[in-house]
């Protein structure tokens, strides 16, 4: 029988008590919702405090913290290493993905480097022997060196689950020795993900047999390094020509032949680099599907043109193009820059479209770009005469076809060159319209320009730290007219694996600062490369290291009797 209050005064009573909630704290909170809320926080630093809080929130992070690891293996910090290798470590079986970087031997004598490359081999030997086992599912050897057979050997024995394969070179062929393994046949069952890096007849060979055992591959990158070899090879006998396929076609897809009556592979990712294109167009259209292309990256190919021609038929024009990368160095005739035109018309859909060739003497149409406008929302466009430091400055946008560009609402990141201007004189009428212009993408994260500002009509070059303190001004000026704009990045980045900042370019986030009254302003902070993913991970735009290095106009440091007295930068108005 139900509770029947006395009185009125009682139920209102008795309805509060009821209704009254205790405050919930972060502790009372089930391990779901915690793993949730973790999950959020990128920064790696800030996992480790996370770690150190408590037992149960250290079980949670350290999924997070250890899910992608790179280490430096050949220094003489072995120490760290074994620390990390402690079976007490309840990090290691979350690792997925492991980076594994050699140490830098630039500056070091012969007898060092190959100290450290027998330091590096036994590193990653006790790292394969240690990790638990069938916990991997990526791998990768960063630098252009030889990988050891046995430790690649030892990979493929304890851990099971791979889905990224790369086929690089090693101490010795070691293709007769992993085909001995009793499940050979099957090992590469589970691969989607292949990386192909011939620079040795012997590595094409091994390339070709992982590609005709590795029947789920949906990603493919094939970068030919054949550039630095000692063997006595040709580029004729490599590359596909008018008479035939070369060595390349016929090693890696060589299963697949007679290419014009195989099943062609559907691939959604395809990177080829240093791929000679101009005879092979066609034959690669035969073995790969590019209608069901989603992706696509052609970085330094020669023929590129014939390439992109050989796509634009109606029968292999990709469906569904989310993503085009392009860099080239173009002829004379700039046969590569007028086919990407015609291709960026008769595509649509592009997300991300990164452009950066050399030798022509303007930048692609604005009208291939403006076509995606209604899905675009990273750009990359690059353009110049000459790939050499020193010589002429890449091309800029006129402001019409800056407009057009402009008309990308959806452009969340920008790359692009923007007109000159001085960094201690007012800002050119052309870099304050171009700035204007910016008020059309109202979704702007990134901003990076690749063109310096300079200080004419001085003949002296700035030191450095003047230079990027005058520049955190124009960036300032910059931030405040756009509130979305979190990242300004100046110049160009030219570093490819090291995980240091490059010299030739400076990056600003947006900051505020409180003056003694309390109001509050935008301020330019400058930051670091790395650092700049945890503030705001819209910014891979910054990734992509361009073919031409664009260093700052500044000086590293004025001599010691040098009195240098500059008028405060002016404020560009409009």
């Amino acid at each position: 029988m139900p509770y029947l209050p006395s009185s009125p005064w009682l139920a209102r009573a008795d309805a509060a008590e009821l209704t009254k909630t205790t405050p919930k704290q972060f502790s009372d909170l089930s391990v779901d919702i915690k793993t949730l809320i973790v999950e959020h926080i990128a920064r790696p630093t800030d996992l480790v405090r996370v770690c150190l809080t408590c037992k149960q929130l250290h079980e949670i992070a350290v999924r997070f913290l250890y899910n992608c690891v790179g280490l430096d293996v050949g220094s003489s910090m072995i120490s760290e290493l074994s620390a990390f290798l402690n079976p007490r470590n309840i990090g290691l079986p979350f690792i997925r993905k492991l980076d594994l970087y050699q140490s830098d031997m630039d500056s070091c004598c012969i007898q060092v480097q190959q100290a450290r490359a027998q330091q590096a081999k036994f590193a990653i030997r006790m790292i394969l022997e240690l990790l638990p086992e069938n916990i991997l599912e990526d791998l990768c050897w960063h630098p252009w060196s030889e990988f050891s057979t046995d430790n690649l050997l030892l990979l493929f024995r304890k851990q099971k689950r791979l889905q990224w394969a790369e086929c690089m070179l090693t101490d010795r062929d070691i293709l007769p020795e992993i085909e001995k393994l009793p499940d050979f046949e099957t090992m590469f069952s589970n691969i989607t993900k292949v990386g192909l890096y011939p620079n040795r007849t012997r590595v094409l060979d091994y390339c070709g047999a992982v590609m005709k055992r590795a029947p789920k591959v949906e990603r493919l990158i094939l970068h030919a390094i054949f550039d630095d070899s000692d063997e006595p090879v040709t580029s004729r006998e490599l590359n596909d020509s008018s008479t035939g396929p070369g060595l390349i076609t016929t090693s890696i897809f060589g299963h697949m032949r007679p290419f014009a009556k195989c099943t062609p592979l559907a691939l959604t990712d395809v990177t080829l680099q240093k791929i000679h294109l101009r005879y092979a167009a066609e034959t690669y259209c035969k073995f790969i599907d590019f209608g069901t292309v989603q992706e696509l990256r052609v970085f330094s190919c020669s023929g590129a043109d014939a390439f992109l021609a050989e796509l634009s038929k109606s029968t292999k024009l990709p469906q569904k193009l989310r993503v085009l990368e392009f860099k080239h160095e173009d002829n004379a005739e700039e046969d590569a820059l007028n086919a990407l035109d015609g291709f960026l018309c008769l595509v649509t859909g592009i997300e991300i479209l990164t452009i950066d060739i050399q030798g022509v003497k303007s930048l692609p149409a604005s009208a291939g770009i403006k076509r995606h406008s209604k899905t675009l929302d990273q750009l990359t466009v690059h353009a110049s005469r000459n790939s050499h430091p020193g010589d002429e400055e890449e091309h800029v946008y006129e402001y019409t076809s800056f407009q057009d560009i402009c008309k990308c609402s959806q452009l969340e990141q920008l790359s692009i060159g923007f007109p000159a201007t001085s960094l201690v004189r007012d800002t050119t009428d052309s870099f304050k319209d171009w700035v204007e212009c910016l008020n059309d993408l109202p979704n702007l994260v990134t901003l990076h320009i690749t063109t310096w500002p300079n200080n004419p009509p001085s003949t002296s070059l700035l030191p450095r730290k003047i230079y990027e303190q005058l520049l955190a001004g124009l960036a300032q000026f910059i931030f405040k007219g756009h509130s979305k704009l979190a990242v300004i990045a100046f110049g160009t980045s030219d570093k490819v694996y090291g995980r240091e900042d490059s010299k030739n370019q400076v990056i600003f986030v947006r900051g505020k600062q409180v003056d003694p009254l309390r109001n509050e302003s935008v301020c330019a902070i400058q930051i670091g490369w790395c650092l700049r993913r945890y503030v705001e991970p819209r910014s891979e735009v910054l990734d992509f290291e361009l073919s031409r290095i664009s260093r700052p106009p500044t000086r590293d440091s004025p001599a010691s009797d040098d009195i240098i007295v500059l008028p405060l930068p002016p404020v560009p108005t409009f």
